[in-house]
């Protein structure tokens, strides 16, 4: 015996299938958006089968289940009391978001920037460039308009700006130059530091 469907049977079974419809796509959707949606979903990080850093400094990957900063490149200490010019080759980056920071031995204030830093005045550029020469940022400024990160109470800040914040491409090496034009015998130890990736940071 053939079922007869009712108008408000058939408008459900209409309202079902399109919401099933526009469920379907917006998956997909999210799919091409969030190329690595199951990083969010499983907490690991893509993989990087061909990752081999040959450039300069000491590079460190954490593994994919680091959820920040997984990659580290340190690029070694930093004499802010003197003027100096210092170029570092980076070849063989993974190609994820990588910061760019001047860690200073000066522990992270509470709120804002730090009122006893006694080198606040010392101006510190950071430029990068690609093989072909081509300008990827240029920054130039007091240590005291640097962005202060890190952990609040520990015996470091990491300074950057948002100019100092890159992608590098898969295969590309680049050119990083940290210039001081002149030193501040007040100024603290230092490193220069790159540090990007992590399953939250996708």
């Amino acid at each position: 015996m053939k079922k007869t469907l009712f108008p408000s049977e058939k408008i459900s079974l209409f309202t079902a299938a399109t919401a099933l419809f526009f469920l379907l796509c917006g998956c997909q959707t999210i799919k091409r958006i969030i190329p690595n949606d199951h990083v969010a979903r499983f907490g690991t990080d893509r993989k990087f089968p061909d990752l081999n850093y040959t450039g300069d400094g000491n590079f460190t990957d954490y593994g994919r289940k680091a959820g920040i900063l997984r990659f580290v490149l340190d690029l070694g200490d930093v004499d802010l009391t003197e003027a100096s010019v210092s170029k570092f080759e980076l070849k063989g980056l993974p190609e994820v978001e990588f910061v760019c920071y001047l860690r200073v031995h000066h522990p992270l204030p509470t709120l804002g920037k730090p009122k006893d830093f006694e080198a606040g005045d010392l101006v510190v550029g950071m430029s990068l460039e690609d093989e072909n020469g081509t300008q990827v940022f240029s920054e130039k400024a007091p240590l005291t308009n640097w962005v202060w990160s890190g952990s609040v109470g520990a015996p470091q800040s990491d300074l950057y700006t948002y100019k100092t914040v890159f992608t590098p491409e898969t295969g590309k090496t680049y050119f990083i130059t940290l210039t001081k034009n002149k030193g501040n015998l007040k100024a603290p130890k230092a490193e220069f530091l790159l540090m990007g990736g992590g399953w939250k940071a996708f």
